[in-house]
């Protein structure tokens, strides 16, 4: 599949597969002239990055799960790490929400008296 049969697909611009390419996501094969040509695998690929993206996924996530996701033999395996990934965020957010409440419950300054 050349990039435009594939972003017409997917519903993304070529230049955003040619970054998923240069971040190392999704990176085609080459034809002797140096077409990108996408293999079964690499649509495959594709398709995962474009849903997680759509999903909120960042760039740096996506190079650590695609990974992960690709030694994956079964959905299991796959819903596995999906749900770790998850469990992280949430668990990430967390942390945040009490920073903030923590932070919130600080005295305020009186920037005129120097004193709370």
């Amino acid at each position: 599949m050349g990039p435009a049969e594939l972003a017409g697909a997917l519903g993304v611009r070529t230049s955003t597969l040619r970054h998923w390419d240069a971040e190392g996501l999704v990176v085609p094969r080459r034809s002797s002239g140096g077409a990108r040509t996408y293999a079964p695998g690499d649509v495959r690929d594709a398709r995962i990055v474009s849903q997680l993206r759509k999903a909120g996924y960042g760039i740096g996530a996506l190079r650590v799960l695609l990974p992960q996701l690709r030694r994956a033999r079964r959905w299991e395996e796959v819903v596995a790490t999906l749900a770790a990934r998850d469990a992280d965020v949430d668990a990430r957010s967390r942390a945040l929400l009490r920073g903030a409440a923590l932070i919130a419950a600080l005295p305020a300054r009186d920037p005129d008296r120097g004193t709370a």
